[in-house]
């Protein structure tokens, strides 16, 4: 590779000003005249941000100086016009959290509970942890959820509810193959978890459903269902679910307790005899 020599540098300086000098220029913090091309622009919106500082400041020390000597003479002298004054934007949050903070100590000291038996799940520290993502969750289809069913002892045990996914893992022998909630495992079946109808209702539909208080998993990533349309039936209640209310479906990321084996064959009773 050829070195630049002195005479390279002169003829780039020459083609430079040449390219120049039609600009108009002007002088720069060291005093030099520099033209204001492109390249330069952001050189001088910092010089003159810096200049109109200089001279705010001081313009301020001036006023001060003048105000020290009026009060030193015993003149009378108005409010401060540097004194900063709070913007009404922060007046009005700065009432609005202590009237919050307020409101939430009197719920705690009246009813118990800072949110005064107000039940959502979006006000508990259980649902918004389980939101945070550790690294290691991800999206899953259909698909790929329904190889992670306990039947390759390989693969941990996933389940769904509402979309989430949680590992069940620890919970092998009752959601592995052969467990009694074998046919929950690598699929979402929010709606049997809420009804109990562990047959018919094997769907990841909960319209007509409220909150519900469900045990907690780990949760480990979402799934991908493809959306219901709006004019397809809601599954029909099957025998002893639960009463559907006609709302919007909000179900937390927690799992119900151990419901009956719907294998299990009823006991039969004797009618009782009349005497």
């Amino acid at each position: 590779m050829n070195e630049l020599t002195e005479a390279d540098y002169a003829q780039a300086r020459k083609d430079a000003a040449e390219e120049t000098k039609d600009l108009p220029r002007r002088r720069d913090a060291l005093g030099r005249m520099v033209p204001e091309k492109k390249a330069n622009k952001p050189y001088f919106v910092y010089q003159d941000y810096k200049r109109k500082q200089a001279e705010q400041e001081a313009a301020k020390a001036e006023r001060q100086r003048i105000r020290a000597e009026k009060i030193a003479r015993g003149e009378e002298v108005g409010p401060d016009p540097d004194e900063k004054k709070p913007s009404a934007a922060g007046t009005f949050i700065k009432i609005f959290i202590l009237g919050l903070l307020m409101t939430l100590y009197a719920g705690y000291f009246v009813t118990g509970d800072p949110w005064w038996g107000y039940e959502n799940k979006w006000l508990t520290v259980r649902h918004w942890a389980s939101l945070i993502p550790d690294g290691t969750q991800k999206m899953y289809t259909e698909s790929m959820l329904a190889k992670y069913d306990g039947t390759d002892p390989e693969k941990p045990v996933l389940l769904a509810i509402d979309g989430i996914v949680y590992d069940v893992s620890e919970g092998r022998r009752t959601y592995g193959p052969g467990g009694s909630y074998h046919q929950f495992a690598g699929r979402d079946a929010a709606r049997a978890f809420v009804t109990g109808c562990f047959r018919e209702h094997l769907t990841h539909d909960i319209r007509g459903f409220g909150e519900n208080e469900i045990k907690t998993y780990k949760r480990v990533g979402t799934v991908y269902h493809p959306p219901i349309h709006p004019s397809t039936p809601i599954p029909p209640p099957c025998d002893g679910s639960k009463p559907q209310k006609d709302e919007t479906p909000q179900v937390g990321p927690q799992l119900p307790p151990a419901a009956p084996n719907p294998d299990r064959k009823p006991k039969k009773t004797e009618p009782k005899k009349e005497l």
